[in-house]
């Protein structure tokens, strides 16, 4: 009995090894490569710019649901450089917090914690911490308040030239 739970662990172990896992909106794990800002000027212009930049949404998850969201894979969010945002939720909304198509309002860089802080001390204030900003992508997470349950998200966006 003893051996075959040794052969059942080593062909377990065998296949696990031999497996190659591969995540394509992981970011990068080492810090070079993760592309982040050295400075507030050089976060702002990587969101801008310079003047205006739109990204759109590449992959979205919200914690406790499988898979991604497919209705916000239509989203756009336009980042301008006088601080203010355009999000638009595309033809295919959410519905809850999602029920408006075009939103606007006003963001901000806490640069210290790398994190975009959209329409700062409003009911409706959101906070994204930036990632990576590898490649023309940025991969951003937070927390949304479900039903009064925090909740993580995590999106990439990819710039739309």
């Amino acid at each position: 009995m003893k051996h075959l739970k040794f052969t059942y662990l080593a062909l377990c172990l065998t296949l696990l090894y031999s497996c190659e896992l591969t995540d394509l909106q992981t970011p990068p794990d080492l810090m070079e490569e993760r592309g982040l800002p050295e400075t507030e000027e050089a976060f702002i212009a990587a969101l801008t710019s310079g003047s205006d930049q739109k990204w759109e949404t590449i992959s979205f998850t919200l914690e406790g649901f499988r898979g991604l969201q497919g209705c916000r894979l239509d989203d756009t969010f336009t980042f301008y450089g006088d601080g203010t945002y355009r999000y638009d939720g595309g033809s295919s909304l959410c519905g809850d917090a999602d029920d408006i198509r075009v939103k606007t309002g006003m963001w901000e860089v806490d640069f210290d914690n790398l994190q975009i802080i959209f329409d700062k001390d409003t009911s409706i204030e959101a906070i994204a911490t930036l990632q990576a900003n590898v490649e023309n992508r940025i991969w951003l997470i937070g927390e949304v308040d479900i039903f009064g349950e925090f909740m993580d998200i995590r999106g990439v966006y990819g710039m739309v030239d």
